[in-house]
Parts: structure tokens; sequence; C-alpha cells
């Protein structure tokens, strides 16, 4: 067997003494009724590429459901169960293999013992190196490599595979970093006479920017979100001081009380007056404990 030697360039770690032997590959459209198929310490790893329908994979005790686009890897020497989904039964594309040195490669492509499948994003990519192997495949010596070569190759799909989901996460977790940074701001300050102008400043972000993404990820703009939570704040306010509807609607940052009445009367449905009468009892920020966005 060959040895295949990579550099995976800047970036990304240089594999080195990597050796893969394609063993087999074929197609299969399981029928709905198919039995559970039941792996036990095979010598083998092998790697399916789900094309149609859907199916279910058990590793470690867990379920994954899984469909089109998914891909899963059974260790050598490792306990599974797979079957078909009994109404859209799963077609799939499987490689039978050994390999040596590719535990860091698989890793890299987001597959583990503990994690064995992915998703991916594109799948005809991977599909059009499937379909080289399968018309370089005879098991001789030198369709042998070029059949690894191209097994590399398609490992190298599920890494940027993996690299695009990372980048996905990344930016999410800067959305997020803003919409909290966004939020605290207007907590600590909704007292002021806030702009959207003076939030995005102070926050460091443009406010075409911050309108798309505040209103993305809290699903209300900034100042939706200022105003509601003035009047939660009001509501908080009626209830546990004797302050006056003016004192009150100065204390929330909104200096004309008419208007401040009729803010309070839109999202409540009474006046502030009729609020602190009635002695409503209710959580006024039920609202943000719902979008699980941390207001305190």
């Amino acid at each position: 067997m060959g040895t295949i030697e990579l550099d995976m360039g800047e970036g990304l770690p240089s594999y080195n003494n990597v050796s893969v032997k394609i063993l087999k590959i074929g197609q299969e459209h399981c029928d709905p009724k198919k039995k559970h198929e039941r792996r036990k310490w095979d010598a083998t790893d092998s790697l399916h590429f789900i094309i149609f329908g859907k199916g279910t994979l058990v590793a470690n005790g867990v379920e994954h459901h899984l469909s089109k686009g998914d891909v899963f890897l059974l260790y050598a020497r490792e306990e599974y169960e797979y079957y078909p989904d009994p109404i859209d039964p799963w077609s799939y594309i499987w490689i039978d293999f050994h390999s040596n040195g590719t535990k860091k490669l698989f890793e890299e492509c987001g597959l583990s013992p503990q994690n064995p499948t992915v998703h991916l994003t594109d799948l005809s990519s991977s599909l059009s190196m499937l379909k080289a192997i399968f018309e370089a495949y005879d098991a001789s010596d030198l369709q042998q490599l070029v059949c690894s070569g191209y097994f590399i190759l398609l490992l190298s799909e599920l890494i940027k595979n993996a690299d695009r989901k990372k980048a996905l996460g990344s930016s999410a977790h800067i959305k997020q970093r803003h919409i909290r940074d966004i939020i605290t701001y207007i907590n600590n300050n909704f007292r002021l006479p806030l702009t959207i102008e003076k939030i995005a400043g102070e926050n460091h972000i443009s406010a075409s920017r911050m309108m798309a993404v505040f209103a993305k990820e809290a699903g209300m703009s900034p100042i939706v979100y200022l105003n509601r939570f003035r009047i939660s704040t009001a509501c908080e306010m009626l209830h546990s001081t004797d302050l006056s509807i003016g004192e009150v609607s100065d204390a929330v940052g909104i200096d004309d009380q008419l208007y401040f009445s009729r803010m309070f009367k839109k999202q409540k449905g009474v006046s502030p007056r009729e609020y602190r009468a009635m002695g409503i009892t209710e959580d006024p920020y039920a609202w943000l404990k719902e979008k699980n966005i941390d207001f305190r």
C-alpha cells in the first residue's frame, strides 16, 4: 500500500505518512423494510454519504436521524446499528477502507468516534469525487493509488465544509456579541434621550448595520426594544413606588407625560393610572425572558 504525504497548506496542520487503501465502494438504494444492520468489531472503516432519503444511525447509544447531505463514518472496532426510514428510505454511497494516520484528518472534518456524523452544505462537490473513485476503482495497484488520491481530495472537501461551518459560527458569535453590547448599553442608559445614531455610535457600529443585526437577532428594532424596556420598568415602578405618573415618566426617560401615557396604554391596554389601581400582578419583563435576553 502506497504512502501519500499531505501538506494542507498554511493555517492547517501538515499530515505526513497518511496511507489509505480503498477496499470497496458501492451504492445502495435501501428497501424500506430492510432489517437493521449491526456492525461490531469490523476491522475496516466505512464512510457513508447519504444522497437521498432518511435513516437512523445508532452510535454509543445515541440515535442520529440523518437525511440527504449527511455523512457518517463507521470507525473500525466500534459498534453501530443503522437502518432506513420506513417511509422515505435512504440511498447512500459507501466506501470501505483501511487507513493509517487519518485520525487528525477526520477530526478536521468534524468526525470522531463520539460524533461520527457531519452535514455537508455542498453535497455536489463531494459527489463528483465519489464518482471519480467509482470510475477508477478496479482493485489494481495503479488504480489503488488513483482511488486513494481521490479519497484524500474527498476528505479535503469535508475539511472545507467544517471550515465553512466554523466561519459561520464565528460570524454568529460576533452578531450575538453586538446584540449583547447594544442591549446592555440601552438597559444602562434608557433614562437618557437615546436615538439610533447615539446607540450605534456608542457601540462602534453603523446605524444601518445595527438596525439589521438587531432586528434579525432580537426580532425588533432597537427603538422598539428601548420603549418596551421603558414601559416594563415603569410597570415595576408603578407597583413598587408611590411616585406620581409624571415622576415615573421622567424616571424612565420620557419627559412628555401625555406621550408616556399613550405609549403605556398602547403596550399594556390600560393607562398607567388604571394599571396601578387595578393592582395587576405580572412579570413586566416576561417578554425578555421568553426571548432569552439577559436584561439585568
